[in-house]
């Protein structure tokens, strides 16, 4: 379904040097990545510089009823899941190789609130681990899998910085979770994805002004089959913000609001082979926010993402918002 929604009423892994820094993994409809508005930088730690970041991701769904859950699940021929609200904690470290090679690693922990999944078949209500509504229940949180990641700024100039990007991701997060029946919850909604993933992506950055800034990124993220035999459909971002520095950078505390366009499309899941009807789409969120220099050292960002567009395929659950909050110390 496509739906166009502004919804202004509600009220953002990796801050580097001037701006947040992320790359997760983003999975399937509501899983550990939830996805996250933020914009890639092109530019890159100084050389032997270290960056440690703490960011946490909340993301609020659709409330949706008992009825229209085990209905969801009728339409969609298999089963259907629901969570209120996730969170994604992840620690960040950076360190510059170079002036212009930055690496580092992201590790995350995962946890979902009220999480509930319902079969097509409404025979198994009254079996063991359902609810008088036939509902099922569980708690897939837990470590999610490490990204390793690389940024390379091959161009430094007056029209600006021009940066690739790639990143693997080792299979390290859980992936045995258990549902109220005692049976594993869904590959996609567990903590970790049992696979090994890869990124690749170009990033651009400049000065428009003394004030204004911009920064533009686009990534690919290519998925190999994980645990049983499933495999998280591919994912590819556009990203673009602009950010007005109200006052100057090189003086603390200093402040900077921020404005984002981020495209998400997510391809289909896999399993056995074989695509999952109600998985992938399209999502474009607006991302307004601020980020704050506390001393030379020490920033701090905050973003919050209102989906003004979703196409969804099948039958998934909707985003209502996101609210991602970082901080970061470079030494």
């Amino acid at each position: 379904m496509q739906i166009l929604n502004l919804r202004f009423g509600y009220i953002v892994p990796f801050l580097v040097f001037f701006f947040l820094f992320s790359i997760h993994d983003v999975r399937a409809s509501h899983g550990p990545g939830t996805g996250g508005a933020t914009t890639v930088p092109a530019i890159t730690l100084k050389k032997e510089a270290f960056s440690l970041g703490l960011r946490t991701e909340w993301t609020e769904f659709e409330s949706i009823s008992r009825s229209r859950i085990l209905e969801k699940a009728e339409q969609s021929g298999s089963h259907f899941d629901a969570v209120d609200r996730t969170f994604l904690h992840t620690a960040e470290l950076g360190y510059g190789v170079t002036d212009d090679l930055t690496l580092g690693l992201i590790i995350g922990w995962f946890e979902s609130i009220n999480f509930r999944e319902a079969e097509s078949d409404h025979d198994h209500a009254h079996d063991h681990g359902h609810d008088e509504a036939g509902i099922l229940r569980g708690d897939p949180d837990g470590i999610t899998d490490l990204w390793l990641f690389g940024k390379y700024r091959f161009y430094r100039g007056p029209q600006g910085h021009w940066a690739v990007l790639a990143g693997i991701k080792f299979p390290t997060g859980e992936e045995d979770k258990e549902n109220s029946a005692g049976e594993k919850i869904e590959p996609g909604d567990q903590p970790g994805s049992g696979s090994y993933d890869f990124l690749a992506g170009l990033a651009y950055s400049r000065w428009l002004t003394k004030e204004w800034t911009l920064d533009t990124n686009i990534q690919y993220i290519f998925r190999t089959e994980g645990s049983r035999d499933f495999k998280v459909g591919d994912r590819m971002d556009w990203n673009l913000a602009m950010a007005y520095q109200i006052i100057p950078r090189n003086t603390y505390p200093n402040i900077a609001p921020v404005g984002e366009i981020n495209v998400r499309y997510l391809f289909r899941d896999e399993e056995n082979g074989r695509d999952e009807p109600n998985s992938g789409g399209t999502t474009v969120f607006l991302s307004p926010g601020i980020r704050l220099g506390i001393t030379p050292h020490l920033n701090a960002g905050a973003l919050v993402s209102f989906p003004v567009f979703q196409n969804l395929l099948g039958e998934q659950l909707e985003t209502d918002f996101k609210v991602t909050v970082t901080v970061g110390y470079n030494f």
